[in-house]
């Protein structure tokens, strides 16, 4: 009988050490473009974006706006049925070599949940592609990466 609840009281150990010890995934869309969470936990990163897009981001001054109808992070609400009425969370957006960075105004809190959302669309096209492409566009709404800030 001692045996037996032994088993059972490591098993649960070792299954919430699992559980705790999960990193967050990035993600990752159909085109390659991924989210991920800085390794500081300070910000989010958009990366493996087109060398095409980064420099038309680098010669164009984009607006707040513009940048959040491209790339937005927000808050996860606690009801999920809110969660396309969140606004995004106000930050800076910076281009860092071939990275596009994120940084909120106010640090992530401590045991929040928050999403990122990239709204890829044809923007990941080659002009030339969708011109001589007997294909359809790439039309993926949307990558989006949840993560939860663990400090």
């Amino acid at each position: 009988m001692k045996l037996k609840n032994l088993f059972h009281i490591i098993s649960i150990i070792f299954l919430t050490f699992y559980g705790c010890g999960q990193a967050e995934r990035e993600q990752t869309s159909a085109t390659g473009i991924s989210l991920r969470l800085s390794i500081d936990s300070a910000a989010v990163e958009l990366y493996n974006i087109p060398v095409y897009i980064i420099e038309e981001f680098r010669s164009d001054s984009l607006e707040v706006s513009q940048w959040e109808n491209f790339f937005a992070i927000y808050e996860e609400p606690a009801d999920p049925e809110l969660r396309d009425l969140q606004t995004p969370i106000e930050g800076v957006y910076e281009i860092r070599d071939s990275v596009v960075r994120f940084v909120p105004a106010a640090a992530f809190k401590a045991g929040g949940i928050y999403f990122a959302r990239c709204y890829a669309k044809k923007l990941l096209q080659e002009p030339q592609d969708l011109i001589s492409s007997r294909k359809l566009p790439y039309t993926e709404a949307l990558v989006e990466y949840k993560f939860r800030i663990l400090k």
